[in-house]
């Protein structure tokens, strides 16, 4: 079997497969909203669980309109971006209801991502929206301020929940969101992107016990009820003051680039939910079982690397949290099968954007890769050093303990799987470091595959990107 394409670092290879080899892929795409700006307006004059924009400010109000960082989504959507488009309007009827311009603030939702330049942001604001704002009223949110950091409470498990000040302190927030994943939206946007490492490191850190319900599973997912929990501390402190977050979010096609399908305002579980219902239908396949082989091209285009560069790291996580992760019920691969991966693995940073990351691959893991011993040892020093706090707050670098986060985050598909193959790999040491067997060939990783599981082993091919969640029947 002959495909034409799967994804390979920054191109697109043909490949030669096994005729057995079943291929999935992504659902056809929804058609497009007709009229984005007119879909935005009529979700703020219909919110749900909400009131509207004209009774929630007048002209005093402060306003703070937060929004998702450019690590959103994986690959950059059909422009205008729906941020720039949601901004747009919203600020229009701030407008209409008397708000002045001075007394509203953007707040890039960036979380331990780094920080973005103006012209980094103009590419999913648009140039005019960042030359119209000066940098005090759009700039990135800075989990290490502590100035600017308040507690809300903790959950009933005892999470300690830190936010920024502005999420406690405007009269009217607004979060604008584009919801890629499952793993996207809802009360995740304020409690994670608006949020401190104190408060992050309580649910981003790797679980012994997991028990393999993928985070993109969100009605299943563990860690998604922890979010919610922490949610809902944010929410009964804003009730003291009569205050309630207004989201806007937004769903997206599988069309190559990505087009607007859906968008939703008002209160952040009501809207959420049927954002999911309409996610779910574009993005899920639903398949009768398991397989023992599945196949998966890795792009360059990772999240964590939008405008900037892929590393090992981001490759491992790539692979382990953003293909083989995309499943509801059961993973794609059964327990002890094989997972092959196809890229390239140069071992090349941009030492400015992921600092730390250089440290971890070069002095961390050729000692060790236990992940959980990784974080156990190593976390609050990658998170406090000064160079690193300095780096994230001041030059553009992501947080310090960022790659042992995502490090952590491939332990249960480490566990769950029985070998790890990186096919196409050029640098053999660097993809042993991160745990992979590398292959010359796709050709030589699917022949060991068929070694180790047998000549009859079941074969998918997972085709992505567009990405795309398939679940097993339970």
């Amino acid at each position: 079997m002959i495909i034409s394409r799967i994804a390979y670092g920054d191109e697109f290879i043909p490949a030669t497969l096994p005729d057995r080899t079943h291929v999935i892929e992504a659902p056809s795409p929804i058609s497009p909203l007709e009229n984005p700006e007119q879909a935005i307006r009529d979700a703020l004059y219909s919110p749900i669980a909400h009131d509207p924009i004209s009774k929630l400010v007048g002209p005093n109000s402060r306003v703070t309109i937060a929004f998702d960082d450019p690590v959103i989504p994986q690959v950059p959507m059909k422009k205008p971006d729906f941020r720039e488009m949601a901004i747009i309007v919203l600020l229009g009827e701030l407008e209409k209801a008397g708000v002045k311009r001075s007394n509203i603030k953007l707040i890039c939702a960036n979380a331990l991502h780094r920080k973005f330049t103006n012209g980094e942001l103009s590419t999913i604001l648009g140039s005019k929206l960042t030359l119209a704002f000066g940098p005090s009223h759009l700039y990135c949110h800075d989990a290490e301020d502590r100035e600017n950091l308040v507690t809300a409470g903790e959950t009933e498990r005892g999470f300690e929940v830190e936010v920024n000040k502005a999420v406690m302190e405007s009269d009217q927030v607004f979060y604008i969101n584009i919801t890629s994943l499952p793993f996207h939206g809802g009360w995740k946007s304020i409690a994670v992107g608006l949020s401190s490492y104190r408060s992050i490191r309580q649910h981003h850190r790797p679980f012994r016990g997991a028990s393999g319900k993928s985070v993109m599973d969100a009605r299943r997912s563990s860690f998604q009820k922890l979010i919610w929990e922490m949610g809902a501390v944010v929410e009964k402190e804003l009730a003291r003051y009569g205050r309630r977050i207004f989201t806007i979010e937004s769903v997206l096609n599988t069309q190559e680039p990505q087009e607007l399908i859906a968008v939703f305002a008002g209160n952040i579980p009501d809207v959420h939910e049927k954002i999911l219902d309409v996610l779910y239908k574009q993005q899920v396949v639903h398949l009768p079982r398991q397989t023992d082989v599945a196949i998966y091209g890795i792009p360059n285009q990772s999240y964590y690397a939008n405008l900037s560069k892929i590393n090992p790291i981001l490759v491992r996580n790539q692979s382990l949290s953003y293909a083989f992760g995309l499943y509801h019920n059961k993973p794609l691969i059964r327990e002890g099968g094989i997972a092959i991966f196809v890229n390239p693995c140069f071992a090349e940073f941009n030492e400015m954007n992921h600092p730390s990351y250089v440290e971890f691959f070069n002095r961390i893991l050729p000692d060790t890769q236990d992940p959980y011993d990784i974080w156990d040892f190593y976390a609050e020093d990658f998170a406090h050093r000064p160079e690193y706090v300095h780096k994230y707050r001041y030059a553009y670098g992501f947080h310090g303990v960022h790659p042992l986060i995502l490090w952590g985050q491939g332990a249960f598909p480490l566990r769950h799987l029985s070998r790890v193959f990186l096919a196409g790999a050029k640098d053999f040491e660097a993809a042993k470091r991160i745990g992979f067997e590398p292959f010359k060939t796709l050709d030589e990783a699917i022949t060991e595959a068929e070694s180790s599981l047998g000549r009859d082993c079941t074969i998918t091919y997972h085709n992505s990107p567009p990405s795309f969640i398939t679940s097993i029947e339970m």
